[in-house]
């Protein structure tokens, strides 16, 4: 993977919603022409990539290499537990009790899931698992 000065600063710019890489040097209080300094010299703004990622939630993968995040959707997840469980009571691979629900059952499987992986969430979702 090679790190590319003037991809890093587009998607710095993308991200901050920045028109100008004299904005973008305003945004993280640099001086005005520090971006496009940092840019003809092929440097990579480290600092500026690690405030980006703090402030927006987006991955130093992504800013520096262009490589998107492999993002889960929780809800996608239950969703195909809950199936693959139900699929398994069909075919007697397992048997509930009465008193489990296939929704909790769901639930504690990927609240497991979640806490192996160290799948990064809200607290508000985590909450909800």
């Amino acid at each position: 993977m090679t790190m590319i000065s003037k991809d890093i600063f587009f998607r710095l710019m993308k991200e901050n919603n920045a028109k100008t890489l004299k904005e973008l040097s305003n945004m993280y209080g640099y001086k005005d022409n520090w971006a496009t300094t940092t840019r003809k010299r092929e440097g990579i703004p480290f600092e500026a990539c690690a405030m980006t990622c703090e402030k927006f939630g987006v991955s130093m993968d992504y800013l520096l290499f262009g490589e998107e995040s492999n993002s889960i959707d929780i809800n996608e997840l239950k969703t195909s537990i809950t199936e693959g469980i139900f699929a398994m009571m069909q075919t007697d691979m397992i048997v509930l009790s009465k008193d489990v629900k296939i929704s909790t059952m769901a639930n504690i499987i990927t609240s497991e899931i979640v806490e192996n992986c160290d799948i990064n969430m809200s607290k508000k979702v985590r909450k909800a698992i």
